[in-house]
């Protein structure tokens, strides 16, 4: 993704990014099978690989200064970083049986893609806490309502849907279409790189901790 991501990024005829999910789910969460076999030959070794952390890191970065335009379509449920990342965005389209929760207590970790500081913002504190903090799941319907999805729209006519929208936006002019993300996001991009240097500083020390390892075991 981030190869992908940083391609299309670099390419100055692209002017829309479109992120969607393959089968029935939009993410299923973070596979940490391959870690396993890690955590009981070393109490010291995390539960998630360096260099993943450090690839996270860098698609964060991209998805925060990028000037292209971000559509994600959620075709089904998001699972932990399908919820999380999804306030990065500039339009979320989402299916409307779509349901999405956000493990990080449960799994010993934190927030991820700058939730902690998106989610309260959009949502307000008190309904950042339900997702955040008590894994309580939400459907598509009232992340619409609160302002985090932008459109629902029936499966069958989802990808037409968010194509056509990308169709329209490549269609205005460039310059100011360029312009005016940059006027949106001048009084956010600061601080969505502190929140994700902060996040990606703890997350170093949760994927180390006993909590993380033991719910990993269950």
């Amino acid at each position: 993704m981030l190869t992908g991501f940083r391609r299309a990024d670099s390419h100055p005829q692209v002017r829309v990014i479109v992120l969607t999910g393959q089968g029935t789910f939009f993410t299923t969460g973070l596979d940490l099978s391959e870690s396993m076999t890690s955590i009981y030959e070393s109490e010291e070794e995390p539960i998630i690989p360096k260099e993943r952390l450090q690839t996270l890191d860098a698609y964060h970065q991209l998805l925060i200064t990028t000037d292209k335009i971000l559509i994600a379509a959620a075709n089904g449920p998001g699972v932990g970083y399908g919820l999380s990342s999804i306030a990065l965005f500039d339009f979320v389209y989402s299916d409307p049986a779509a349901y999405f929760f956000a493990p990080v207590v449960k799994l010993g970790v934190c927030a991820e893609a700058c939730s902690s500081f998106t989610f309260p913002r959009i949502l307000g504190r008190q309904r950042a806490s339900m997702l955040l903090l008590a894994n309580e799941r939400i459907g598509a319907a009232e992340l619409r309502d609160v302002g985090l999805i932008t459109h629902i729209v029936a499966s069958d006519r989802l990808m037409p849907e968010v194509m056509q929208m990308a169709e329209k936006i490549i269609k205005l002019p460039p310059d100011s279409l360029l312009a005016n993300k940059a006027l949106l996001m001048r009084a956010y991009r600061e601080e969505l790189l502190l929140a994700n240097e902060m996040k990606l500083r703890l997350l170093r020390e949760r994927v180390r901790s006993k909590e993380a390892k033991v719910s990993k075991m269950r």
